[in-house]
């Protein structure tokens, strides 16, 4: 029998845990041997009140004294979607006893790619769009159109994303604070430790050759999806848990 694994699963910029989706439910399915650990970035989330570090490092610090797998001393893994990919290399870091493996999920850094690489700019109207969001609707339409492809799992999530956003409203002013800590952390030169590295050919929020740059640089083969969008976990989660095995 496989041993059970510990994991961390990280939401990236202005999205909490119930921004997974069904997602979690389907990873848990897959892996009912392993124990599991969704922690709000500060600002996002059930802690949409608090306010957003602007350095990756404190979000470190943050994430491991709001985790039960830190405190007892286990080692984890850790799945990261984008600015949680980030905090998660810094974490691998600064602790690289706690994170056992890493999954870092359509992310980028400031010293492997150009920052219209890192938000590309067809996108930089459609979130202006955010501004003038009328209700909960809107907001996730309009987030949704930008970091997924398919219009049938964009569907089939739509209310449950609605519904949690309506309770956990980001403030623009974290969102800025966040995107401050992202432009200004610069990945390592060599990986911090067991790394897979996971992107989309389809990713139209951040370019695809960001993962790819990064994997080049740290001597790693990427696992890229041949369509899905930034929001991989929505758009095509069967095909992320095959390459967390």
């Amino acid at each position: 029998m496989t041993p059970s694994k510990k994991w961390i699963l990280l939401r990236g910029l202005a999205r909490g845990v119930g921004h997974w989706g069904s997602f979690v439910d389907k990873m848990k399915a897959h892996f009912p041997q392993d124990q599991f650990e969704l922690i709000d970035l500060p600002g996002n989330g059930a802690r949409y009140k608090e306010k957003s570090p602007t350095r990756i490092s404190d979000y470190v610090k943050d994430l491991r004294s709001h985790s039960e797998f830190v405190k007892s001393g286990e080692p984890f893994h850790i799945l990261s979607v984008s600015l949680g990919a980030m905090i998660t290399v810094e974490w691998m870091r600064e602790f690289p006893h706690e994170v056992q493996k890493a999954f870092l999920v359509c992310t980028s850094s400031s010293g492997y790619s150009p920052f219209y690489h890192r938000f590309q700019p067809a996108n930089v109207l459609k979130s202006t769009c955010l501004l003038w969001a009328q209700d909960e609707v809107q907001w996730e339409k309009t987030i949704l159109e930008m970091i997924t492809n398919s219009r049938e799992r964009r569907d089939a999530e739509l209310l449950s994303l609605v519904t949690y956003t309506k309770g956990h409203p980001v403030k623009m002013e974290n969102i800025l604070r966040q995107m401050i800590a992202a432009s200004k952390y610069r990945f390592p030169h060599e990986a911090p430790g067991e790394v897979r590295l996971i992107g989309s050919h389809g990713d139209r929020l951040v370019s695809p050759d960001c993962t790819l740059q990064i994997a080049k640089g740290w001597g790693l083969k990427p696992a890229m999806h041949p369509w899905a969008g930034h929001d991989i976990p929505i758009d095509d989660p069967q095909w992320l848990l095959e390459h967390l095995l």
